[in-house]
């Protein structure tokens, strides 16, 4: 004897939007917080590279939660630019320990 119900579930949490306005804004921000805060020195340089990580993490639930259009296209190039800014930073490393 079977005890399950025919009713659908009904879902009570509001579905996680998608914010690759958000990610994109991040990794534009990352871009001058790595490469400028890197020359100012005190840690800004590893603040700028904590912000590309968000940008990334940001990006890639965007990624995930749309179906496509413009949104899918905006995380993408967040991904881009952000893991960009994000490895800009090895080969400032690799430069310093050249010098």
């Amino acid at each position: 004897m079977s005890t399950g119900t025919a009713r659908p579930a009904v879902e009570l949490a509001p579905p996680a939007s998608a914010r690759p306005k958000l990610a994109l804004a991040l990794a534009l921000i990352s871009v001058p917080a790595v490469t400028i805060g890197w020359d100012v020195g005190a840690g800004l340089g590893w603040a700028g590279v904590a912000v590309a990580i968000a940008a990334i993490a940001v990006g890639l639930q965007a990624r995930s939660r749309l179906q496509g259009g413009s949104g899918r296209v905006m995380a993408s190039a967040a991904v881009v630019v952000a893991s960009l800014a994000a490895l800009s930073v090895i080969v400032f490393l690799i430069i310093g320990a050249l010098d």
